[in-house]
């Protein structure tokens, strides 16, 4: 018994070290060659948000090929018009928000000097130096938009290089909805015979909660910022589609997106005067509540299981790991980890129970 234990734990060793080895090996070449990784890890998010609507369309008796033609026609329409109507207003907006950076840093200056003199009627011998906001405003406008300029070319060829990286994803994630189950095939034969189903369920429930979360945080993120940018124009706030824009990425990262957002919202309202910015923080507060009370359980279903506590963790860890990916993933990929500790604690528990046993 105690050689079968021995021998058992050997095994394992072995195995953790080859696993720890094989990470290692796999962060090493990711180094070599981000854009490739990045090609790759792009089309598989596209594929697990846009395999939702493909098995949907499926259970309506579409056939697979013809379901997944009909989404990436729609992505492809939505993609075309995007720059035809949504970038002009977008750069009309924004070309208005940097003519109007005079006036935030006036807006600025009169909340410092307004705190300034609550601060030094509470508390006397608090000297506060004061300082020109506006007059620093005005006088680095000049050197800001010169930077800017400056920097186009080294934009134009980044996102050049991401137009690509993006056009190849598509084309990519479309190979891999097409031959999943070849994939899936391919991967379980990595795994010896006797873990081989285990292997298929654990990669068709990982699959199940990666598809309903991304594909229901972007609809979700979507209707919020939609919602937002037309209540915030019909009240006559004048970058509305700049608010609805950053409303529906911080959305997508959960605890502190919105509040972030608002705060945002709160800077671009200032010249607008404090009655705009309240009622636009009523607007994105109250959407966020109904997004969170209403959409997000119609349209993204269950709770992926993982509890607040684990949602708080893994969304600072997944930020300070790496950066706004990471926020914006860190609840999916804890539910991988526990999916995971799910099917792997049995056969720990039970190992530990044979020794005890012994």
């Amino acid at each position: 018994m105690q050689t079968a234990l021995s021998t058992a734990a050997s095994r394992r060793v072995f195995w953790v070290v080859v696993t720890l080895v094989a990470l290692i090996a796999v962060w090493w070449i990711t180094r070599l060659i981000p854009h490739t990784i990045a090609i790759f890890t792009i089309a598989a998010f596209i594929a697990f948000g846009v395999r939702p609507s493909v098995m949907l369309l499926m259970r309506w008796r579409v056939p697979k090929w013809l379901a997944i033609v009909l989404i990436y026609v729609v992505l492809v329409l939505i993609v075309a018009l995007m720059p035809l109507i949504i970038v002009p207003m977008l750069v009309a907006q924004g070309q208005a928000l940097v003519s109007n950076v005079p006036s935030y840093a006036h807006a600025v200056h009169g909340w410092v000097i307004y705190l300034r003199d609550a601060l030094e009627s509470r508390f006397p011998l608090l000297q506060i130096p004061s300082v020109d906001i506006a007059q620093i405003g005005a006088q680095h406008i000049g050197n800001v938009a010169g930077g800017t300029l400056a920097s186009i070319g080294v934009f134009a060829l980044n996102a050049a290089t991401w137009l690509f990286i993006a056009f190849a994803a598509i084309v990519l994630s479309f190979y891999f909805l097409l031959n999943d189950e070849n994939l899936a095939d391919g991967f379980t034969l990595l795994f010896p015979v006797s873990r081989r189903a285990t292997a298929r369920k654990i990669l068709s429930e990982v699959t199940d909660v990666f598809g309903k979360y991304i594909f229901g945080q972007i609809v979700v993120s979507a209707i919020t910022g939609i919602v937002i940018a037309g209540l915030t124009a019909a009240i006559g706030f004048k970058y509305p589609l700049i608010i609805g824009l950053i409303s529906a990425v911080a959305y997508a990262v959960p605890v502190i997106g919105m509040l972030v957002a608002q705060v945002i919202a709160l800077v671009l309202c200032a010249p607008q005067g404090g009655w705009m910015m309240l009622w636009v923080q009523v607007v994105m507060f109250c959407m966020a509540r109904v997004s969170d009370m209403v959409l997000v359980p119609r349209i993204m279903g269950s709770s992926i299981g993982v509890s607040p506590i684990g949602v708080m963790f893994a969304v600072f860890a997944g930020g300070e790991l790496f950066g706004i990916p990471g926020l914006i993933l860190g609840i999916p990929a804890a539910a991988l980890v526990k999916i995971l500790w799910r099917y792997l604690s049995p056969s720990l528990y039970s190992a530990k129970d044979t020794s005890v046993a012994s």
